[in-house]
């Protein structure tokens, strides 16, 4: 089923207060940016990271397309009225709540205050589970902080999705949990990725559609005289390819280091998802004022991350990263996983994946459309910090199955 992505981010649908498409840039990248009707935020934060949604593509339909999905998955992480109907539990039961301290989503104080806990979905044993309400809710401008519960979680965006179906939006929710968890491992760790060149491209794959489109992008690049570094993270026998791209610049204003992240069970598309990404993150720094100076424990948010992330030492430390990777052949593609292929992976590395439906939280006239969206959450996967003060960083989980190791955070990771 083909969802119509314009008419989505058309204003009058109740989803977005604007969208607009921007030409190709520099790099030959269409450029889809919306601003979310159930923004919070006033006209003076109007600007920024938090206050915009959008996609950047070498295809003007492809970037439409999933610009409209951005917009999606990031409206139904807002709290509505209907919820006390669709997800609130009234009576929580302590057999069905997820362990969210163990896993880092939340602080054990918060167990002794009052919770709102959600309904979802167990993934592994299709059994109803519970999941706290601010591990499921974000808002660029956070949980107010008049709620007593809002010290104790770290909301992030991270495992939303949105698309045709609800198995569509699982496999891509699910998919960049994998994709995320992979890279803050290898990052936490400092573990040496497996650098791409171009050279590394087998013959055989060479005149394939979709590794010209990721060579021309590439050259395009370079002959703009941006230079990304490409790597794999390590795999551990999963069922994706985890792509990271890397850019490290001087410009007028200073210094940055954008990262772009695709998990793929092609290697090819991987690396392109992670090219775009990286390119996508380097024009939005380029579009900020100069870095004021942001110390790690100032990382409260992506505009504070952003302002970190033009720092010499954050640069610094990214690029000694950079320089350690060692060169490998191109990954072997893997087959196109379904939901189940990707459940049972985590579930051999002791991570749970729980999914909770969001679809009523969108406009009617956008859930007319086809859209449906939700939120995958997975315990024991390595949660994606938003606020480095809040210091959950505890992951009982290993790259290479269970454990009771535990990363420490060191700088602030790079994913904005």
């Amino acid at each position: 089923m083909m969802i119509d992505a314009a008419r989505t981010l058309d204003p009058s649908l109740g989803l977005v207060s604007d969208a607009r498409v921007y030409v190709p840039n520099e790099v030959g990248l269409w450029r889809t940016v919306a601003h979310l009707a159930n923004d919070r935020g006033t006209a003076e934060h109007s600007s920024g990271f938090s206050s915009a949604v959008g996609a950047f593509d070498a295809n003007r339909r492809r970037s439409l397309t999933r610009g409209a999905g951005e917009a999606v998955e990031r409206f139904a992480l807002v709290p509505v009225p209907p919820d006390s109907g669709h997800l609130l539990v009234t009576t929580p039961c302590e057999e069905k709540r997820i362990d969210f301290v163990s896993a880092g989503l939340g602080h054990a104080s918060a167990l002794g205050s009052e919770i709102p806990w959600y309904r979802a979905m167990d993934l592994v044993s299709g059994n109803e589970s519970h999941i706290p309400a601010p591990v499921v809710d974000y808002s660029p401008r956070g949980i107010p902080q008049e709620a007593p519960v809002a010290r104790y979680f770290d909301p992030s965006p991270n495992g939303a999705a949105a698309g045709p179906s609800e198995r569509f939006a699982k496999i891509t929710a699910i998919a960049e949990i994998i994709e995320r968890d992979a890279f803050l491992w290898a990052w936490r760790h400092r573990t040496p990725l497996k650098k791409f060149t171009m050279k590394d491209i087998p013959v055989s794959l060479r005149s394939d559609p979709s590794t010209l489109r990721f060579t021309r992008l590439l050259r395009t690049a370079l002959d703009a005289g941006i230079h990304a570094t490409l790597a794999f993270v390590p795999n551990d026998d999963g069922p994706l390819e985890t792509a990271v791209g890397v850019i490290l610049d001087d410009t007028e204003n200073g210094q940055f280091g954008a990262v772009g992240l695709k998990a793929s069970a092609d290697p090819i598309s991987a690396l392109r998802g992670a090219l775009q990404e990286a390119l996508q993150i380097r024009e939005l720094l380029l579009a900020r004022s100069p870095s004021s100076g942001t110390g790690d424990s100032g990382v409260t948010n992506d505009e504070a991350r952003a302002d970190f992330w033009t720092t010499g030492p954050a640069i610094g430390e990214l690029r000694g990263w950079v320089q350690s990777f060692s060169k490998s052949p191109l990954p072997r593609a893997h087959p196109k996983p379904d939901v189940d292929d990707l459940v049972r992976y985590l579930d051999r590395k002791g991570i749970t994946s729980h999914w909770v439906s969001l679809t009523h939280r969108l406009p009617p006239a956008i859930q007319a459309l086809g859209w449906q969206a939700g939120k995958a959450i997975c315990p024991g996967a390595f949660p994606l910090t938003m606020d480095e003060s809040k210091r959950l960083c505890f992951v009982p989980s290993s790259p290479d199955g269970p454990s009771s190791r535990t990363a420490f955070a060191s700088t602030p990771h790079p994913l904005i």
